[in-house]
């Protein structure tokens, strides 16, 4: 087994290694943190692996308005700093720099996913319409899966006192599965625990084909195969929706495409974007693309919440401020997706926390379609290296947040008479990447906000929090990715609830 690694290791290094041969001379004109040297940089590379926040803190201090460059074992990877840069990007079309062809090489789609769900992507057009759009009208699911999630998720109390000791991120990953499922899929789908199963295990397969460019071109079929599971959780993703998908299409033909009490859901949505595209619509295919939903809706607003929930636990006064402002809204207005966006308090701290604790050191990935020239005249030579934004030095620039390294949960409420307008957590500036931003900006975020906040407003009202040690659980970084603790606990205690 251990050859079966080292094997594609090596190869691995190997190509890293003719891959920055190759690209240094259309390179050379962007400046290195690190090693240069082919025969060193892969010291480097292993840098960026284990202390990537030093990395990019010193490409920053270096190159504040600039742009540089550092060796991974995919090659050169291209950073860009400085408003006016990021600014260009932003201003960007898909043929210049393009944002899922980024991704889709870093985890290995064409090999995971496959060349039919690249070609035609109407999923994103899915998400960024349908899915948004209908919120408002379904947000009393919403709220009700998340009562519901919560009840069933929160162990009875382990002490005298009434505290419930409970993994947070665990807790998380459970309520956001139930919440998302059920506004994706809908019952009788989101009540089955396998099924749900089936969704949030789709992250950690997906992922796991960041580990196919291990093997070489030919080999990585196979490799696709040997190091995810997720062919076979397509197969389970078609026995469930199998019967929904062929008596959806049969209504349709036999009374049209608006048929009498036809879901208004997931899989309705991406039937009717594939015949409007002009995509045959078939099980696999909506398969793979619900497994990528899945992948966006879960793990990614589990991390964001477990970090803001280990945030607040640190700063009771803040729940208590939260707790008070959620109030006033839902006796003035009632549990509405309008009434939570009214609850500019909260939208701050999560924000902030983004800000602080992002899943991710880099953001707004791009990869280049044709050559690409910056403001500053500097030129990105098409297909050699992907680039992206250095958020995690941004978003600790004190010429940009005052206190930079200070957590402030109402950073960014406007203070009174200022008249000022307040950036609400789902909308991107130059300032802050939470979404991305661009033609690319997460289509996904409008859901993932309320979500988050009908949730933390659920949990400020229902219960007193705190962690199970008094300081802020230890994240885990590798390469540019930021993970809140896994394991860290927090103990809830049932509140009277005033909502």
């Amino acid at each position: 087994m251990s050859d079966l690694i080292l094997a594609p290791l090596c190869i691995a290094v190997l190509v890293a290694l003719y891959k920055i041969f190759l690209s240094k001379d259309d390179l050379d004109h962007i400046p290195t943190v690190g090693y240069s040297n082919p025969f060193l940089s892969f010291l480097t590379s292993i840098k960026y692996i284990y202390d990537a926040p030093d990395l990019l803190l010193e490409g920053y201090k270096l190159y504040p308005n600039g742009i540089f460059k550092f060796s991974t074992f995919d090659g050169w990877s291209v950073v860009v700093n400085g408003t006016q840069l990021i600014d260009d990007i932003r201003r960007s079309t898909g043929e210049q720099l393009h944002s899922m062809s980024s991704v889709a090489s870093y985890l290995g789609f064409r090999y995971t996913l496959g060349v039919r769900f690249l070609d035609n992507p109407f999923h994103i057009d899915v998400v960024r319409s349908a899915l948004t759009r209908n919120i408002a009208a379904r947000f009393h699911e919403i709220h009700d899966e998340v009562q519901r999630a919560y009840a069933a998720s929160i162990p009875l109390p382990t002490d005298e006192k009434g505290w419930s000791s409970v993994v947070a991120y665990k807790l998380q990953v459970e309520v956001i599965t139930r919440v998302s499922c059920r506004y994706l899929f809908g019952k009788p789908l989101s009540d089955d625990p396998e099924f749900r199963s089936l969704c949030e295990s789709a992250t950690k397969e997906i992922y796991k084909g960041r580990f196919i460019r291990l093997f070489p071109p030919l080999l990585r079929p196979l490799g696709a195969r040997l190091v995810t599971g997720i062919h076979g959780l397509r197969r389970k993703m078609e026995s469930y929706i199998r019967p929904v998908v062929e008596f959806r299409l049969e209504q349709q033909k036999l009374h049209g495409i608006d048929w009498p009490d036809k879901p208004n859901d997931l899989i309705s949505w991406l039937i009717d974007a594939a015949l409007a595209s002009g995509e045959e619509v078939t099980v696999e295919d909506l398969s793979t693309r619900l497994l990528f939903i899945s992948f966006g809706a879960i793990h990614t607003s589990s991390a964001t919440f477990t970090a803001a929930l280990f945030q607040l636990c640190q700063n009771p006064q803040d729940a208590g401020e939260i707790r008070r402002e959620v109030q006033h809204v839902v006796k003035t207005e009632g549990w509405s997706k309008a009434s939570i966006g009214k609850m500019y308090k909260m939208d701050s701290y999560l924000r902030e926390s983004q800000r602080l604790h992002f899943m991710s050191l880099l953001n707004m990935g791009r990869a280049v379609v044709q050559d690409f020239t910056f403001s500053d005249g500097t030129v990105m030579p098409r297909q050699v290296a992907g680039i992206s934004v250095n958020v995690y030095a941004r978003h600790r620039d004190e010429s940009l947040y005052s206190d930079a390294h200070m957590f402030e949960g109402f950073r960014f409420v406007p203070k009174p008479g200022s008249g000022a307008t307040q950036p609400l957590v789902a909308t991107p500036t130059l300032e802050y990447h939470g979404f991305g931003h661009g033609r690319s900006t997460c289509p996904g975020r409008f859901f993932a906000v309320t979500e988050l906040k009908t949730m933390l407003a659920h949990i400020v009202t229902n219960y007193d929090i705190k962690l199970e040690h008094d300081e802020y659980p230890r994240k885990m970084i590798v390469e540019a990715h930021c993970i809140p603790n896994m394991s860290a606990k927090i103990l809830l205690r049932k509140r009277n609830s005033h909502c």
